[in-house]
């Protein structure tokens, strides 16, 4: 497999957790902060470097969807199934922004080898 599909494939794959913890949400717990355990993932995959206008774009919607979702299922508030519906598609198609825009990144980053080495070596 080249580097791309697994690049691809891992990012996916991380990012399969928060898929998980944004569609088992329900805000009933007080203890449950979305926002800030969806943004720390995210910002655990891009380290401490910095992002391109892009993928920062993606994480900025992803906050505010994932504000959204909880105010949408606030225990203390009037709670419409097919509001939290929509709000937790909306929060998930922001992950597979962000997942794009991280793809790109990761991939503009990555070292490519130069091929002039190879043409020099001898011959076997």
């Amino acid at each position: 497999m080249s580097s791309e599909v697994l690049l691809r494939q891992e990012i996916r794959h991380s990012l399969g957790y928060v898929r998980g913890m944004i569609d088992h949400y329900s805000g009933l717990y007080s203890g449950e902060n979305l926002t800030q355990d969806v943004l720390s993932f995210c910002d655990g995959m891009i380290r401490a470097e910095e992002p391109n206008s892009r993928l920062r774009e993606a994480r900025r919607l992803v906050e505010e969807r994932c504000r959204q979702l909880a105010d949408a299922t606030d225990r203390f508030s009037q709670r419409d199934p097919a509001s939290i519906a929509a709000m937790r598609a909306q929060a998930v198609a922001a992950i597979d922004l962000f997942q794009d825009a991280a793809f790109e990144w990761h991939k503009a980053r990555a070292n490519i080898p130069s091929s002039g080495r190879l043409l020099r070596r001898k011959s076997l």
